[in-house]
């Protein structure tokens, strides 16, 4: 008998046909399959896998589950990096800490995984967590990122940057106008980690786009978009271990996924700006960006000999958002932290106004950034700034597909991924005494390591190393530089309702995140 005469598509979505005795049949051959599955999976992960020889705990090479436990459960999430911590005092300096990652605690060895003279991978796992795998800082693959950072390294040159001092310092110069007129001598409360986001927004925007959006002048310095910034940060750990939240939004109009998941609404906004800003640049509508004598990032971008396929609109737009974003909440985030140590320390909030007048007897009278560079305390104070405060705090692996690393009796396959982090690096006791202690002193004196030989510089490593460090280091460093001269220079100030424990580290959401309690750091304007 020939069925297919009979037999229909939609015959094989009809359960009727299926004999009923077969279907408990089905369902403990699929369980007993699982199972086996399973069983097979952890014997190859703890016994079998090419990294099963390193140490750790053996939950945590059986399961990412692990890992997901301490970023979105104990504590409220984000607690990883401690554990890690941990593991290290538990196991040595290299640990596997998932069931493909290894994790190294030796500063020495941070110039061996981030070598600026090798391509490294970044591993895929991280590269959709901000739906933007198109972006530079997302981008995986070692050659699409050379191509990608080519084009923009120019605009970011220390060069490049200097010729923006004039518009770093006006946008200070407000904020400090709406400190004296707004604020001084009134009761009113200043929220420094509102200020620092609302400055940092505003030189990014002006920088990429030649349209400044004026963030500095919102009631309290209290942007919308900066809101946006900072949830693409509380959310990552979201994002990262359950991307197909993502995928179900792409799939779905903006204006329904604002409804059916409202966590996420300040970021669809900040991507539809972004959306419309690169529309009307690729459209020539920018009028602003037209007319300046000074060329935007995406000029740079546009008239760099790129592929094709590295113009898209939809490229541009995750550049867009990936060079937004990380340009305003880690350097707005140090600033903050940094603030908060000077005004805690009495003796260094002396020393520092003390150079600062002398250096500036008018205090309106400001110092390009350049001069600022050679005044050794504010330096001083910068560096043990971004050495506390540790920028993006989450670790960053590399992966050698071409060859093995080797740390002490160990080889490390090729492929596997290795990652360290600025919380181990920047407070390690035997780089840094008393890690966490302000102590911009220690940066005096052009100090050197435990050798005696490395720079001490060389464990800064905030803004990491290699091929793949921040593109906008330089722009960083001009931003605190100018924006720390003429916040203490002309201002006096005094804490409202501020704890230490408004800045120290509680978790990791990108960046080194306080008790979720806090309510940031606020003081009061003397002067």
């Amino acid at each position: 008998m020939d069925i297919s005469k009979h037999w229909t598509l939609a015959d094989a979505f009809d359960p009727s046909i299926i004999p009923p005795k077969l279907v408990p049949k089905a369902v403990v051959l699929f369980a007993l399959s699982s199972i086996v599955y399973g069983i097979g999976l952890g014997i190859y992960r703890l016994y079998l896998s090419p990294i099963a020889k390193f140490p750790g705990p053996k939950l945590a090479a059986l399961t990412q589950w692990y890992e997901v436990y301490f970023d979105m459960v104990k504590k409220g999430g984000g607690q990883f990096p401690f554990e890690i911590k941990r593991m290290h005092d538990v196991y040595g300096p290299v640990v596997r800490i998932n069931p493909w990652e290894l994790h190294i605690d030796d500063p020495d060895y941070y110039e061996v995984v981030y070598a600026t003279n090798k391509q490294y991978e970044k591993m895929t796992h991280f590269q959709y967590r901000f739906n933007v795998p198109l972006a530079l800082f997302s981008t995986s693959d070692s050659n699409e990122h050379r191509v990608r950072r080519a084009a923009v390294n120019p605009f970011f040159s220390k060069s490049r940057v200097r010729g923006r001092d004039d518009q770093i310092q006006s946008l200070a110069d407000r904020i400090s106008h709406r400190l004296s007129t707004e604020y001084a001598g009134t009761n009113k409360i200043l929220h420094i980690g509102n200020m620092w986001g609302a400055y940092t927004a505003d030189v990014i925007m002006d920088i990429v786009f030649a349209r400044p959006k004026h963030f500095t002048q919102y009631p309290d310095f209290a942007a919308p978009f900066t809101v946006a910034i900072n949830q693409m940060a509380v959310w990552a750990h979201v994002t990262l271990h359950f991307g197909w939240i993502l995928s179900i939004m792409n799939c779905i109009p903006d204006a329904v996924v604002k409804v059916l998941f409202p966590p996420f609404r300040p970021i669809i906004e900040f991507r539809a700006e972004m959306k419309r800003e690169i529309k009307e640049m690729l459209a020539g509508r920018n009028q602003e960006a037209k007319n300046t004598d000074r060329p935007t990032v995406f000029h740079d971008i546009l008239s760099s000999d790129v592929p094709q396929r590295e113009l898209e609109p939809e490229r541009l737009n995750h550049e867009a958002i990936g060079l937004v974003g990380a340009g305003i909440e880690t350097t707005a985030w140090s600033m903050t932290i940094g603030t908060f140590h000077i005004l805690d320390n009495p003796a260094v909030l002396k020393k520092l106004k003390e150079e600062l007048t002398k250096a500036m007897p008018d205090p309106n009278e400001s110092l390009s950034w350049a001069e600022l560079e050679q005044l050794p305390y504010l330096t001083a104070v910068i560096k043990e700034t971004l050495r506390i405060a540790m920028g993006g705090v989450e670790r960053l692996p590399r992966i050698n597909r071409n060859g093995t690393w080797t740390y002490e009796k160990y080889v490390i396959p090729a492929g596997t991924p290795v990652g360290m982090d600025q919380y181990h690096m920047h407070f390690n006791e035997h780089i840094f005494p008393e890690p966490s202690v302000f102590k911009p002193e220690r940066w005096l004196g052009n100090p050197r390591g435990p050798d005696g030989v490395k720079p001490l510089t060389t464990y800064l490593t905030v803004f990491g190393k290699g091929p793949r460090s921040c593109v906008g280091l330089n722009l960083a460093w001009a931003e605190i530089y100018i924006g720390f001269s003429t916040f203490f220079r002309r201002h006096e100030f005094e804490f409202f309702e501020t704890t230490r424990r408004d800045v120290e580290f509680f978790a990791e959401n990108l960046k080194a995140s306080p008790w979720p309690g806090s309510k940031g750091v606020r003081v009061l304007v003397k002067k």
